[in-house]
């Protein structure tokens, strides 16, 4: 648990002279948090949730069991650990208590050093399940995501494209794949050194999001080059987002704040679904083979299959190039 942080406590409970004990025996370690209504809790918490919630159960209006199950039906709000502190003790009301939602129960009158040792417990708990769901949303975000640029990776797209081949073939959609590589980029790793070259494939990757909006995404696909895949796009829509691309990439100074001042551009290929083909696969292979045409000849340009050229996969393609 992190001794630095002041754990928020708060005390539901309609006497006051309850609440000026508690607050008392808590404030030594915690901040405390006073509620003495069920209503006037629920809209506190929303504003500012506690980490630990030591709620009364016979109150006014609403009973502390109304105010636990109302917590834990809100998202924001469930994984706040509720602890009973009541003198309603019999064996009903305990099993309600938990039933609610509750971690703990413990009657009134109360030990002091027990509550401590169990709002204690509690808190620790609870900073362990939070450390936990941080650890694995990170984990499941590094599963599909590149790390370097924060795009998603080769994994995710594989899956990805596979179901939208599907569901484009179901619904009779199309779209389109481009494929980019960065030109010269060796040039870039030799002169400015390989920390600065992951940076600009990080500052690269934004001008890629900064192209393109949802459902479309952006794929690390390997080194300096990239993925973008743009669902319910035609071929000339995906050339138009291409051409955005690659005007914004050559408008961009790469590395400025790192003293090199780097003005890059890339090579495109572009494949379409259905027109240039209906498998994942085949799509991959044809975005990059236009891509690397472009390469090989004038680079900074956009490759794709011309109307007249799509039954004869050996023409080359139609560019467009600045």
């Amino acid at each position: 648990m992190n001794n630095d942080k002041k754990f928020t406590v708060m005390v539901v409970d309609d006497i006051q002279e309850n609440i000026d004990i508690l607050s008392t025996v808590l404030g030594i370690q915690y901040e405390v948090s006073i509620a003495m209504d069920g209503k006037s809790a629920l809209a506190r918490i929303d504003k500012e949730p506690p980490d630990l919630i030591l709620l009364d159960v016979m109150m006014p209006e609403m009973d502390g069991f109304e105010v636990c199950r109302q917590l834990k039906d809100k998202p924001d709000t469930k994984d706040i650990p509720i602890i009973f502190l009541t003198a309603k003790t019999d064996g009903k009301s305990i099993v309600e208590g938990f039933q609610a939602g509750a971690v703990d129960y413990i009657g009134k009158p109360f030990n002091v050093t027990e509550l401590l040792v169990r709002v204690k417990t509690q808190l620790e708990l609870a900073h362990s399940r939070k450390e936990m769901k941080r650890i694995n949303a990170r984990l499941e975000h590094l599963t599909i995501h590149d790390d370097l640029t924060g795009l998603y990776n080769t994994r995710y797209l594989y899956d990805a494209l596979y179901q939208l081949v599907e569901s484009s073939k179901a619904e009779n959609r199309s779209f389109a794949l481009l494929f980019m590589d960065i030109d010269n980029f060796k040039y870039v790793v030799d002169t400015c050194g390989h920390l600065n070259g992951s940076r600009a494939l990080r500052e690269i990757a934004e001008t890629i999001m900064e192209s393109i909006s949802e459902p479309c995404y952006g794929v690390a696909y390997g080194g300096d080059e990239f993925v973008i895949v743009l669902p319910g796009f035609d071929k000339d829509q995906a050339i138009k987002t291409t051409e955005t691309i690659r005007t914004r990439m050559k408008a961009t100074k790469y590395l400025k704040n790192k003293g090199c001042d780097v003005q890059l551009s890339a090579s495109f290929g572009i494949a379409a679904f259905p027109d240039d083909a209906t498998e994942a696969r085949a799509l991959l292979k044809l975005a990059d083979q236009l891509m690397f045409r472009i390469k090989e000849t004038s680079k900074d340009a956009i490759g794709c299959l011309s109307k007249t050229s799509d039954s004869d996969r050996s023409q080359p393609p139609s560019t467009l190039i600045n």
